[in-house]
């Protein structure tokens, strides 16, 4: 399953939403689009030396960065796959509205200021769009939360059957 999360909240739609798929046992990877990044200065400094990809590790992760710059969705996905040991169930994407907004494959979900900003994102997105959680509370038939939102993004991936049935790992 991929799901696009887009607007200005939607980090408060995140954690809820890899919260429960991971609680749940699925394996979720995540690619966020930035406009600033600010990498820590032992990654910048190799990057302006000009390495195309870094990996940093730590006792506990790994830092990726890299000049690439993705024109599509399997782009992403590729990436995605080679650095994970076991491919991922799920692939959240934080952003990327460009790369999704055609795509009919990706369940889109909108976490929004208010609506003006719900209208003005929607109008340029394809279906799927699960649905819409507004700071404001201020769009019609929207969700009252990023918690519901999240459930909502669950039920729709089973009910499309693009959320595998929960694993059986040992």
């Amino acid at each position: 399953m991929i799901v696009a999360l887009l607007g200005g909240k939607k980090e408060e739609l995140y954690k809820p939403l890899v919260n429960m798929l991971a609680s749940s046992g699925y394996r979720v990877s995540s690619a966020i689009y930035l406009r600033k990044v600010n990498i820590p200065s032992e990654l910048k400094k190799l990057a302006e030396a000009g390495a195309g990809i870094t990996l940093a590790y730590s006792t506990n992760r790994l830092v990726y960065t890299t000049t690439f710059v993705p024109d599509n969705l399997e782009d992403i996905k590729k990436r995605i796959s080679c650095l994970s040991p076991v491919e991922p169930d799920v692939l959240v994407l934080l952003g990327f509205q460009k790369l999704v907004s055609d795509r009919r494959d990706v369940l889109k979900a909108l976490s929004v200021w208010s609506a003006k900003e719900a209208n003005s994102l929607i109008s340029g997105l394809s279906p799927p769009i699960v649905g819409v959680y507004s700071e404001r509370q201020d769009f019609p038939d929207g969700y009252n939360s990023p918690v519901e939102l999240a459930k909502a993004i669950i039920e729709e991936g089973r009910r499309r059957s693009v959320l595998p049935p929960l694993p059986k790992r040992v």
